[in-house]
């Protein structure tokens, strides 16, 4: 198929012309003994989930099983600073942005395995944080809270606030939140 093919022509007109002599018995002869095998049709691939556990991909597929497992685990166990739970009460901070106006929004729910149901009186400060992390405004709200979900909420209106931050006082106890306002 390929005997005697003119492949290259040189760029001097006196030089001779180049070929391409393709011999599949002579390559096949002078290649390693696996090139053989593959030949001759005795290398069957590895399919299906075998080829994890071959000794060449065995450490690569545990190293990935191990730092998805890591990331599995971390982002189960570590929350972000959005939530925390005080005195048998949980709070999610939540922030975004609409029209040059800054939303802070806290969710309130008691927790169900708590053992404490008393009406508690939670004092939220808000502060919102610009570009340079200094506190561009301040806003206290208190919630008498007994059950069910309530909400505290907070609105400012300079646009370049790029971080809320709440500090949740009940009882004495306080607690830290933190939101990204989400544009």
């Amino acid at each position: 198929m390929f005997e005697d093919v003119s492949e290259i022509k040189p760029d001097d007109p006196n030089a001779q012309e180049l070929h391409f002599f393709y011999n599949r018995e002579e390559r096949i002869a002078k290649a390693p003994e696996s090139v053989k095998a593959y030949y001759r049709g005795e290398m069957k691939p590895v399919r299906g989930f075998k080829v994890f556990f071959l000794p060449q991909n065995r450490w690569i597929f545990f190293a990935l099983v191990f730092f998805v497992g890591a990331v599995w685990v971390y982002s189960g166990f570590n929350k972000t600073r959005a939530y925390a739970n005080l005195k048998g009460i949980n709070y999610e901070l939540s922030a975004f942005s609409y029209e040059e106006e800054i939303y802070a929004s806290i969710l309130v729910k008691r927790s169900p395995s708590a053992k404490d149901k008393n009406p508690s009186n939670i004092v939220a400060d808000f502060f919102v944080i610009d570009p340079n992390n200094n506190v561009s405004d301040k806003q206290t709200q208190t919630l008498l809270y007994s059950e069910g979900e309530k909400y505290i909420r907070a609105k400012f209106t300079d646009f370049d606030i790029i971080r809320v931050d709440v500090i949740i006082s009940v009882d004495g106890e306080e607690k830290e939140l933190s939101a990204i306002v989400k544009r």
